[in-house]
Order: C-alpha cells, then structure tokens, then sequence
C-alpha cells in the first residue's frame, strides 16, 4: 500500500509539472489563463450556452468573475456581446473574427501536440485516465466516496458542470 501512495503521488507531482507549465504558458498574447479559457469555451459552445451565466456555471466561478473575464476580451475585440432574440433581456456572446484568429496561436496547442504524437491505444488510454482522473478530483472534491459504481458515478458526473453531456 504504501509503495501505491508514493507512485500516486509521484504521478500527481507529474501532472502538477504539465498543468503548471501549461499555466505558465497561458499568459501570453495579452491574454491571462482565464481568458484563454473563455476563448476556448466560447468556440465549443452551443448557441444556448454563449452567455456570461452558462461561462461561469461551466468555469465554477462567480457569475462577476465571468463577467470580468468576458468584458476583457470585449474591450480586446475577441468577443461581442449581442442582445439574445428569443430572450430580449439576455445577452449571447461571440467571438469575432479576432478572437477566432487568437485561438490560432492557443498555448494549449501544444499539450495537443503533445497528446497527438502518441499513438492511438496510449492516445486511448490517456483520454481514459484523463477522465477517470477529472471524475476522480470532483468525487474527492465533493467529500463523495471514490468506489463509487459506475452508475452512481455516471450520477455525479451529470452534476458536474465540466461534464460534456
């Protein structure tokens, strides 16, 4: 058991390394980690999810927080904002053909890169653990026992706001 506990930790110093540098890197192009993020989201995201509100849910932050973040990357010219039509009083955002050509140069193409030189059954495994590993840190985080079963596991996901339905 205890050799467990070292190889854990030795595998979550790992991950600390890449998640670090990957922050570090993030800090480019006028831009901070958080607004990379919201560049990103706001590509993937659907035509429902494009408000401040759905950001923040996603992110886990305070609907102020998301709100700093967007109004930053309005005043860069990578977002608008425009008043939603099915709903006169939200606000849908978009990214503009600026924020479009930001993502061109994301730091976090090179993590992709990374994963991308791997061949399929590590890329496989890899995108398995990232999983089991994001799952893991949200049971952990919610005070919730990790040997869970599957099904209960598949309930807790379904309230995680970064699970991809």
């Amino acid at each position: 058991m205890r050799q467990k506990q070292s190889s854990a930790a030795a595998v979550a110093e790992l991950f600390e390394h890449i998640v670090r540098s990957i922050h570090t890197s993030s800090f480019t192009l006028g831009l901070n980690p958080a607004q990379w993020n919201a560049l990103r989201y706001l590509h993937s995201a659907s035509d429902s999810s494009r408000s401040v509100k759905a950001f923040a849910r996603f992110q886990m932050v305070s609907a102020s927080t998301a709100s700093q973040t967007i109004a930053a990357l309005v005043r860069k010219r990578l977002v608008t904002k425009e008043r939603d039509e099915s709903d006169g009083r939200g606000v849908v955002l978009a990214l503009t053909p600026r924020g479009r050509d930001m993502l061109q140069r994301d730091p976090l193409q090179a993590l992709a890169e990374a994963f991308a030189m791997l061949d399929d059954p590590a890329l496989t495994a890899a995108a398995q653990i990232g999983a089991d590993v994001a799952r893991n840190m949200f049971l952990v985080k919610n005070g919730k026992d990790v040997n869970l079963s599957n099904a209960d596991c598949a309930a807790d996901e379904r309230e995680d706001p970064h699970h991809r339905r």
